[in-house]
């Protein structure tokens, strides 16, 4: 039986993740766009929120520089709060792994144009790093957006990048995913989003004996 290598993972076709890089490197960015937000649907599906919010977050990336402004605001909006989404499930699990997905969360949240749900995040992120010194490094300063940030504010398709706006391919994969994360959307991070609530509150959502474990 043939052992399968790293190697052949890399080169599978049918990890549509890395054939969406492959595509996106040849410029191909409405394919890629496309496998980008499939492989999110999937993960979407099997309830995997991070390498959901992975995929979905390469797909608005693409969706930006090649002009699609809207659908790509709209990607970052649902890949922020999956990332929230995920900081809160992690937080029992790993302190670092919730605050990573708390920048994340932040990033992806101005990259959407939602200043202030990136302002609650960013208290959070503050909050959380906070009550878990001295056990989070040096290293782990809470990181603003560098040049990502600057794709959906300056890209256009006269950058280099084929236009993708008015692709009816890249039209129904964005709806797609769009619809499949309303659907499983938790009704708290609905309202959590919306309203958001002061920093202490949203503490107090954690899982506080597991956070507390974890600091000794």
């Amino acid at each position: 039986m043939r052992v399968v290598t790293w190697l052949d993972r890399l080169t599978d076709d049918s990890n549509l993740w890395l054939t969406a890089v492959r595509l996106e490197e040849r410029g191909d960015l409405a394919k890629a766009i496309t496998l980008y937000l499939e492989d999110a649907t999937k993960c979407l599906t099997a309830n995997s929120l991070t390498r959901a919010a992975l995929g979905g977050s390469c797909a608005a990336d693409c969706l930006a520089k090649g002009g699609d402004t809207e659908n790509a605001r709209a990607v970052y909006s649902a890949v922020a709060r999956l990332y929230w989404e995920s900081a809160d499930s992690s937080i029992g699990v790993s302190v670092r792994e919730s605050l990573w997905s708390l920048q994340e969360a932040h990033e992806s949240f101005l990259l959407a144009g939602e200043r202030e749900n990136a302002e609650t995040v960013k208290d959070l992120f503050d909050s959380l790093a906070n009550r878990a010194n001295p056990f989070i490094g040096d290293n782990d300063e809470f990181r603003l957006p560098s040049a990502r940030n600057k794709i959906i504010q300056s890209a256009t398709p006269g950058d280099g990048y084929p236009d993708v706006r008015g692709s009816s391919q890249v039209g129904m994969a964005v709806e797609s995913f769009l619809k499949l994360y309303e659907e499983r959307r938790p009704k708290v991070t609905k309202s959590r989003v919306a309203t958001p609530a002061s920093t202490e509150e949203e503490i107090d959502e954690f899982d506080a004996t597991s956070f507390i474990g974890q600091l000794g």
